[in-house]
């Protein structure tokens, strides 16, 4: 007997909104999420993913219709989020830190059927001007509790109430349906809608099982951004898993120590910048890290000074360096634990289920130690960028994803990350890896961050330009920056400048904005 179409899809298929049902039927009243003092167990998650799937049916959205949404992290979302994947609508979060011409670039790209938005965000995103008359639906999240909900505008708790249905819909998605369109900007002057289907998450979660050891009884914080593809599939890989994840609204790294000695957190995902900033915190070690477990560093290579201090902080740490990006879902490579004292410095072997190499200009593999672009091929590579067939034809040239990043393999399999193609220094006809100069930078004991861009000069072209952030109340200047960089680095890799500033420009996410940085140094300078 054959079988329908629905039960077909139903037996066969890899989404991600059945991955909270089964998790809902697998751990039922065990607690998923913690917000504040909200406690939500796996079946009353999948409860408000449901009612939040079936509002979104009434409201005329379905399979393959985009959904805009644009907030910190909250319950509320997250609900939305895993409803939507289970209706095979598109998820399309956006970076809370854009305006209005920014979000009116997205919005006419990718033509949304509804925008959710943070009460605090309502104005900017009103600033997008006549493209939100596309629109059909505005929904809101009253994050403070004490705005007033914009006429014509559905307040989002509504959704969740007690009449809501919680019945799973009965809907066919296809495994290779696009789940995300995640928006990042590249070397292009407008961003790019990064196309992730639910085969490119379930995928996922084998990195996250085997290569980063997540297990039921770990305990993680969610504060990175739920815009990002990292915190989208942290939460997911968790949830997935049984873990328990603690929901913050954003990063803080007060709370980060506060959180994790009250609620026991045994795993840490930050970026580089954040674990080199944390022990500076004043009064840090007064607080309890025993439950902390294990830590995966992102962004960029964890400096060989930071982790020896970290190790001298917490020997029983399992560390991990990890490299990926949103085209990736964001799997790459990840070091192991075990092979710290010998590859320190590297980002680690390639993930499960991924295939990662080295090749030169024309796509060819380059020999062991050569530098060359990374490049990934598996069922984690996205499905391609939005309403860009050339330049994802580009990006998937020949069947692998060019990253756009420069890297090594050494003989043992192990990948060392050298640079972004763009953040590769061209000084007076030689090659600088970024990464390099910064690396040397930190080691200094006054340092607390440092990003090394290139600056026009009339001589060497490209300038090696250090911006330093130093320590609370630390003083220093060019001269004894240059003189450490000397000692460590060869003469042309030593910065011709040395610029201290009280912060850097960052990313909700802890990665530096080179790229604001470079404009804001270059307008000072006219």
């Amino acid at each position: 007997m054959s079988l329908n179409p629905l039960h077909e899809n139903l037996l066969h298929r890899a989404i991600v909104g059945d991955l909270i049902t089964r998790s809902a039927e697998r751990f039922g009243d065990d607690v998923a999420l913690v917000c504040g003092e909200k406690r939500v167990s796996f079946r009353e998650l999948n409860d408000r993913a449901c009612q939040a799937a079936n509002a979104f049916l009434a409201m005329g959205i379905g399979r393959g219709d985009r959904v805009i949404f644009m907030t910190h992290n909250c319950l509320e979302y997250i609900y939305c989020r895993y409803g939507l994947s289970k209706i095979g609508a598109i998820l399309v979060p956006i970076n809370f830190m854009l305006k209005g011409d920014e979000i009116a670039y997205i919005v006419g790209d990718c033509q949304p059927k509804a925008i959710f938005v943070e009460d605090a965000l309502v104005d900017v995103v009103r600033s997008a001007g006549d493209v939100l008359q596309t629109v059909g639906h505005f929904g809101w999240f009253n994050l403070s509790g004490q705005a007033i909900c914009p006429q014509g505008w559905q307040d989002a708790a509504s959704m969740f109430g007690d009449t809501g249905s919680c019945e799973e819909p009965q809907v066919i998605v296809e495994s290779d349906d696009v789940a995300t369109i995640m928006y990042t900007t590249g070397t292009e002057s407008f961003p790019k809608g990064v196309m992730s289907t639910n085969l490119n998450y379930f995928m996922s979660l084998l990195h996250f099982a085997c290569d980063c050891d997540f297990r039921r009884d770990d305990v993680l914080i969610v504060d990175i951004p739920l815009f990002h593809i990292a915190g989208s599939v942290i939460l997911t890989a968790a949830l997935t898993i049984g873990s328990r994840a603690l929901v913050e609204y954003a990063p803080d790294p007060m709370n980060i120590l506060r959180k994790t000695e009250k609620e026991r957190v045994t795993y840490w995902v930050y970026p580089a910048t954040l674990y080199l900033a944390l022990p500076s915190i004043p009064g840090f070690e007064r607080f309890d890290l025993s439950s902390l477990k294990k830590c995966v560093s992102f962004g960029s290579v964890m400096p060989k000074a930071a982790l020896d201090k970290w190790q001298a902080i917490k020997p029983d740490l399992q560390w991990r360096d990890y490299w990926g990006q949103t085209e990736s879902t964001p799997v790459g490579t990840t070091s192991r634990p075990e092979d710290i004292a010998t590859t320190m410095g590297s980002i680690g072997i390639a993930d499960t289920g991924v295939s990662v190499k080295v090749f030169d200009a024309e796509d060819r593999e380059v020999p062991a130690g050569e530098v060359g672009e990374l490049v990934i091929r598996g069922p984690v590579v996205m499905k391609g960028y939005w309403n860009k067939p050339e330049q994802t034809d580009r990006t998937l040239a020949n069947g692998w994803l060019h990253t756009g990043d420069l890297g090594s393999r050494d003989e043992r399999g192990v990948f060392h990350f050298v640079d972004r193609k763009k953040d590769m220094i061209k000084t007076g006809g030689e090659n600088v890896a970024s990464q390099e100069v910064e690396s040397a930078l930190v080691r200094h004991p006054k340092v607390a961050l440092a990003a090394v861009i290139a600056m026009p000069h009339p001589h060497w072209v490209e300038a090696v330009t250090a911006v330093v952030v130093l320590k609370p109340g630390q003083v220093s200047d060019e001269a004894e920056i240059v003189a450490f960089c000397k000692e460590h680095l060869a003469g042309y890799k030593v910065p011709k400048n040395v610029i201290f500033v009280p912060q850097l420009p960052m990313t909700p996410n802890g990665k530096i904005l080179k790229r604001k940085l470079r404009e804001g140094l270059l307008a000072a300078a006219q």
